[in-house]
């Protein structure tokens, strides 16, 4: 037990948002509504393969969802030289921008389930896809982080824009 306290205590609260809870989540959502059990019995198994499953949930976000979601204009980046310069002088950006890979994780959870749930069920019969009610929450969940990582963009380059004016007329 003592070694989970000493794993516990140097992890991050931003790794644990952004790796276990979503990779928790994402084993939770496969097994009830899925019918995959990836968690085993064994705690310490259990953390290391939630760890796992969110730090490659993670990955996908930050690589394929994230350039996706620029690519059709969903969200709106600021320039990354203007971010870090804000950044420095004001805390509050690397908070809200901590919160946005939350919601980018979630995102992602979501698509995986959602994916993973109609591979599983529907191999060529797509007519029944609005009925299923586990596939109509994992949509809205995914419609909602959708929308929540849109606005928290949003602040992220609204608050960097707003440094940078600053900045300038000073």
């Amino acid at each position: 037990m003592e070694i989970l306290k000493l794993v516990i205590d140097k992890l991050s609260q931003y790794n644990f948002l952004t790796n276990i809870l979503p990779g928790t989540v994402l084993c939770i959502i496969l097994k009830y509504l899925v019918g995959y059990d990836l968690i085993p019995d064994d705690y310490y198994q259990a953390g290391i393969v939630f760890y796992f499953v969110g730090m490659v949930t993670s990955r996908l976000g930050s690589l394929v969802v994230e350039p996706l979601l620029k690519a059709i204009l969903w969200v709106k980046y600021a320039p990354y030289s203007d971010f870090l310069q804000a950044e420095k002088e004001d805390s509050k950006i690397t908070l809200l921008s901590q919160e946005n890979n939350v919601f980018r994780s979630y995102i992602t959870v979501m698509f995986i389930s959602a994916i993973i749930y109609m591979y599983k069920n529907y191999s060529l019969d797509w007519r029944c896809l609005m009925r299923d009610e586990p596939l109509v929450l994992i949509i809205s969940l995914l419609v909602i982080f959708l929308f929540a990582y849109r606005k928290q963009t949003s602040f992220v380059r609204k608050r960097v824009e707003n440094f940078i004016k600053k900045s300038k007329e000073n």
